[in-house]
């Protein structure tokens, strides 16, 4: 069983702990927060902490204000990973930093020490627990956000450029707009508000033992942002990989565009539309190590094993480049690509019962395709005629979503080996299949009868 640990914290007590040393990893999204959720933020803050307009109806010992959990895991350099909460993480230190630019020349205790507290939430402390302003207490590595030196400099010096209109920019010049306005109004107050803050607002800490087990949780917990998908997750490695061989702005660009295709012809109702683009792939690779297991493993536990071996290799990044171009001709029925058999056949494989055809045709172009990336239409065709024919026949034979893997698994063995894709050893008598065809109903909700009318 997984240990976890979970140990409600305010504000403080999470950001000033010794061990708080956040990293925000690379298969991170980039920070997304808008005006509007800072503007709901400081307001349901606000509210709270100054109740009616007035500070003196806090309780400061039994008040408090939830902000959700905050999922993490210690990785091999001893940082603390977020899994979820970074968006929300993120938003609190532009705060706080904002708060910490007001107290400058204020000299008064309360003044002092909340500048205090606010400084070791930000900055990394010696022995002593003076904080060091060259230590953040948070870091960023997100491959896709060209804008984190922002995030990291804003926290640094606590200054904006006029130059710069990233989210981080924009919502911390937000947050240091309405401090001003505060600051404007309850003068005498101003400590008040960034200390209840920090004092009396909560968050979950959830510390898991590993990476696989923090994205469960979060996946578990989160019901309103966007899950980490498989892809999310490749990303990062691929990126370490290229990063390594001083590769990384090639990898960046050819990543992108990588995604742009996959947006335009693999749809997802979760999860990224690359995901399915790698499962395609994920069973060449299958059938190459001659697995006919028919029970086939979550995707991102294929591409884990060995370290993420697959995903070291210049080779697979151009396989998926490949084959996302062959499913893009496929998609806009290239004609320049296929010949007019071959583009008929594949519109009637979209009427398939299920997607298994797209992962033994993907297993046949990877094999038989040439230098430049093409198949030969003649050979093709023929092999689109055999599937049609066998699949069409076992949907009528053998219903059932998940009955076609058994025949198919050892085809894509026989296509890897240069083998004639036959099904020899799942044939049906043709008698049999003759009675079946006559008591079949034909109704025209059926993907079958959709195809044979396409």
């Amino acid at each position: 069983m997984s240990k976890l640990n979970i140990d409600q914290q305010t504000i403080k007590e999470l950001f000033t702990n010794k061990r708080a040393d956040f990293l925000i990893p690379d298969y991170q999204r980039p920070y997304a927060w808008d005006i509007s959720e800072c503007q709901t933020l400081w307001d349901d803050i606000f509210l709270f902490a100054i109740p009616e307009d007035d500070f003196s109806k806090f309780d400061p010992e039994g008040d408090e204000y939830f902000l959700g959990p905050i999922v993490t895991f210690k990785n091999d350099a001893n940082k603390l990973e977020i899994i979820d909460g970074q968006q929300r993480l993120t938003t609190l230190m532009l705060l706080l930093r904002a708060f910490y630019s007001f107290f400058g020349n204020m000299k008064d205790d309360n003044s002092k020490k909340t500048a205090e507290d606010i400084s070791k939430c930000i900055w990394k402390t010696d022995e002593f627990g003076t904080p060091d302003k060259n230590k953040l207490k948070i870091d960023s590595e997100v491959t896709s956000d060209d804008d984190k030196h922002e995030f990291l400099s804003i926290l640094k010096t606590g200054e904006v450029k006029d130059s710069q209109k990233s989210a981080y920019a924009r919502n911390y010049r937000f947050f240091t707009e309405q401090i001003k306005s505060f600051l404007v109004q309850y003068p005498t107050y101003f400590a008040y508000l960034p200390n209840r803050i920090m004092n009396n607002c909560i968050l979950l800490p959830i510390e898991a033992e590993s990476q696989e087990t923090a994205l469960r949780i979060f996946s578990t917990l989160n019901d309103r942002g966007k899950p980490l998908s498989d892809t999310d997750i490749f990303k990062a490695q691929f990126y370490k990989f290229y990063k390594e061989n001083n590769r990384k702005d090639e990898f960046i660009k050819r990543w992108k565009q990588l995604e742009e295709i996959s947006d335009k012809i693999f749809s997802s109702v979760s999860g990224s539309s690359m995901d399915e683009l790698f499962t395609r792939y994920m069973y060449y690779e299958r059938a190459k190590m001659n697995n006919k297991n028919t029970t086939t493993e979550a995707l991102r536990k294929f591409y884990e094993k060995d370290g993420y071996s697959l995903l070291k290799k210049d080779e697979t990044l151009n396989n998926l480049e490949i084959l996302a171009n062959f499913w893009i001709h496929v998609a806009e029925q290239n004609d320049s690509v296929f010949s007019d058999k071959v583009l008929k056949k594949l519109s009637i494989l979209n009427y398939a019962p299920n997607g298994m055809w797209a992962y033994l045709t993907s297993v046949y172009f990877m094999q038989n395709k040439d230098d430049s990336g093409s198949l030969d239409n003649v050979a093709f065709n023929d092999f689109l005629d055999k599937i049609i024919a066998f699949i069409w026949t076992y949907a009528i034979m053998r219903p059932g979503v998940n009955a076609l893997r058994t025949p198919v698994y050892p085809e894509m063995i026989n296509v890897v080996n240069n083998k004639r894709v036959t099904f020899d050893d799942y044939k049906f008598d043709e008698d049999s299949v003759r009675l079946a065809l006559e008591s079949y109903q034909f109704t025209n909700g059926r993907p079958i009868t959709k195809s044979i009318l396409a």
